[in-house]
């Protein structure tokens, strides 16, 4: 796709404090009609992930996308979970963030990239199904680029159970190492 070189990179502790104020001031919103929010909680849960990660990559996978030296958005995805009524594992993606201002086209290529990454990361470390939700008021473009990645999106949830034919699993060793 053309456009500005999109360089992703597993996220540190120094990006933390970025990547919440980004989430504050284009989410936030949305969030505290239902939850009260806390910077200092988000800071916290974040910033263990990232350590997580840096210690035990198979745990969790946050990745901080960068265009033009700027951090254009991030997506966390943690291990572990399981629907009551199968063992099969499950990665949720907790946060998929793209900073609103860049333009339409932009946004959903960092979305499908990051789908790409957690897709890789997952077949890496295991992981036979993907979970991934959202809460925003305006999710139909992010539901729809889900189902033409071959997602079963059901309500604001999207479902996706992982193939040895995964088209990206050629570069799936490189996301974690």
């Amino acid at each position: 796709m053309d456009g500005p070189m999109i360089v992703w990179r597993a996220a540190t502790g120094q990006d933390v404090p970025h990547l919440v104020n980004l989430t504050q001031q284009q989410f936030e919103h949305e969030a505290d009609e239902i939850f009260r929010t806390d910077p200092v909680v988000y800071t916290h849960n974040l910033m263990r992930a990232v350590v997580d990660q840096f210690y035990a990559p198979a745990s969790c996978l946050v990745k901080v996308a960068r265009i033009d030296d700027r951090i254009a958005g991030y997506v966390w995805v943690e291990r572990g979970q399981h629907a009551v009524w199968a063992a099969d594992e499950m990665a949720a993606v907790k946060i998929v963030h793209v900073d609103m201002a860049l333009s339409t086209r932009q946004r959903l290529r960092l979305c499908s990239e990051m789908i790409d990454h957690w897709e890789a990361w997952a077949l890496v470390v295991g992981i036979p199904v993907i979970c991934s939700t959202t809460m925003r008021g305006d999710q139909a473009g992010f539901l729809k680029l889900h189902e033409r990645r071959g997602y079963d999106v059901r309500g604001s949830i999207a479902y996706k159970r992982l193939t040895a034919g995964f088209p990206g699993s050629s570069v799936a060793s490189t996301i974690v190492g």
